[in-house]
């Protein structure tokens, strides 16, 4: 047993000072650089050498973008470059951004939430058909303007706004306006304290916590002027009423 141990000690160590011997003659630890092919700079970084592997480094590498692999950015804005005063007239004619970013990116009312919006100011959907069409009869007879879906042909409703479909809206409301008038104040929405407002005062004047209400939004000096003037307009009040109701109604949903 102590015989068998010795040879395989002893073969042990003889592999042992081979593997020195070997690593002696290479001497890639006292000079890695003798291991950098001939064709690639004579630099080399010692912190990479690891055993024979010896990493060349180009003492002038390359840039990291040039022009055969990036893109070719323009010094300038280039010869189609607006004046920076026409955009800035521009951005004054469009309005503040909260005003210009509601007018260039609006979708167009959905057919049931129009139903909805009529329906909570009091408009008859249902309401029989008359000579002279109703806001309803509008409403039902017009889903082909306004974009709804056909499902039978596999066609969905249409998102965005066309000119019969904001003629046909314009129309609804026009159609809706007298209902509106006489429900305002009736309404659950426009009610505080089970109290509505009246669409127009004795003088025919506009009142502004009504506006508020079929707009959604409080309303301004400049909303009673405008409702003011096109009652005063009308040839007759009760039309002026309806025009100033229908167009605040139409401005609040078509993002005019």
């Amino acid at each position: 047993m102590k015989r068998a141990s010795v040879h395989q000690h002893g073969g042990a160590l003889i592999g042992l000072l081979v593997a020195l011997s070997a690593m002696a003659a290479v001497g890639c630890v006292d000079d890695p650089k003798q291991f950098v092919p001939e064709e690639q700079p004579d630099v080399v970084d010692p912190d990479v050498c690891l055993g024979q592997s010896c990493v060349p480094v180009d003492p002038d590498p390359p840039a990291t973008g040039n022009e055969n692999n990036t893109h070719d950015h323009m010094g300038d804005l280039g010869t189609n470059a607006k004046d920076p005063f026409v955009i800035l007239a521009e951005r004054q004619d469009e309005g503040p951004p909260h005003i210009s970013a509601r007018l260039h990116s609006c979708q167009k009312i959905q057919v049931a939430t129009l139903r909805n919006i009529l329906e909570g100011f009091g408009v008859s959907i249902e309401a029989p058909d008359s000579d002279v069409p109703n806001a309803g009869q509008l409403y039902r007879q017009g889903q082909g303007a306004l974009g709804a879906a056909n499902y039978d042909g596999r066609v969905g409703e249409s998102i965005t706004w066309s000119a019969a479909g904001a003629a046909k809206l314009f129309d609804i409301w026009v159609q809706a306006a007298p209902e509106v008038i006489a429900n305002v104040s009736t309404v659950p929405q426009c009610q505080v304290g089970g109290v509505g407002p009246q669409m127009f005062n004795a003088s025919n004047e506009c009142n502004a916590d009504a506006i508020s209400c079929i707009t959604g939004r409080p309303a301004t000096p400049d909303h009673v002027a405008l409702c003011n003037s096109i009652v005063q307009a009308a040839s007759d009040p009760a039309k002026g009423k309806n025009i100033a109701v229908a167009t605040l109604l139409a401005a609040n949903h078509s993002c005019e």
